[in-house]
């Protein structure tokens, strides 16, 4: 009775749960583009709701899973075009090949696998992952909620949506929060260069950090008459908070910036 519970302890540390196998795990994977050519990574295989699911439509699955127990009790029924990791995604290496992503993330490891998947030498094309609902619309903000830092960081290189959303009583446990199902699709051309991305981040993590308007925020970066005529010229107002300009604002806003330096 020990080890059970023991393995209890762990996912709930992990703020883990298990998605139902069902109707709703269809419609997740069906949702996805993953089709007979592609090399998909599995994040938590966990029960393998979804293990099963995405084994009949990849051409290979690399299914990671943190919990041993789990790990031997999926191995007796996968086909051969899955192969089942016991270990921490955050730890295992990534596909050097092209890859995919699906997975059922730990609502405490949301941001650092985040982190890990878009900061990776070779990220994904594609990675569809379920999350807290409220973690979903600050990664992919506008229209889904108000542009945060993560969002502004991301969208340069990544085209990010939510595309479903998931009832507490699809899980077991339940959480008690809302969660989705978001797309993170790796942009063919950034829409800038490292350099000026570097730039670009510099610049809307120092407006960020200030908590003032736009008029102040934006101080040494622009002049009052700048600020005014872009504010007319991209729909803001210099009152605004800078969560409330959307990221093709923000782009704009740093193409100007870097052109008049």
């Amino acid at each position: 009775m020990s080890a059970p519970r023991s393995r209890r302890a762990r996912r709930a540390d992990l703020s883990q749960h298990f998605l139902r196998k069902g109707a709703t795990a269809a419609r997740l994977v069906d949702r996805t583009s993953i089709g007979g050519t592609d090399l998909v990574v599995e994040i938590g295989a966990g029960r393998g709701a979804l293990t099963h699911l995405l084994s009949q439509r990849a051409g290979r699955l690399l299914a990671i899973e943190i919990d041993k127990s789990l790990v031997d009790n999926l191995q007796k029924s996968v086909p051969d075009n899955t192969s089942l990791v016991h270990g921490d995604f955050l730890s295992a290496p990534l596909p050097v090949q092209d890859y995919k992503v699906f997975g059922n993330l730990p609502y405490s490891q949301t941001t650092n696998i985040i982190r890990k998947l878009t900061a990776a030498t070779n990220p994904p094309t594609d990675a569809w992952v379920v999350v807290q609902l409220e973690a979903a619309r600050r990664f992919a903000g506008a229209p889904w909620g108000k542009e945060s830092l993560w969002s502004l960081r991301l969208k340069p290189r990544w085209h990010i949506e939510i595309i479903d959303q998931v009832r507490p009583a699809e899980f077991d446990p339940p959480p008690r929060v809302e969660s989705a199902m978001m797309w993170l699709a790796r942009r063919e051309r950034p829409l800038l260069t490292i350099d000026e991305e570097r730039a670009y981040m510099e610049m809307i993590e120092r407006v960020y950090r200030s908590g003032a308007a736009i008029r102040q925020a934006a101080h040494g970066l622009l002049t009052r008459t700048q600020i005014k005529r872009l504010a007319r010229d991209l729909h803001f107002s210099e009152s605004d908070h800078p969560s409330q300009l959307g990221f093709r604002q923000w782009l704009a806003l740093f193409r100007f910036v870097s052109q008049a330096v």
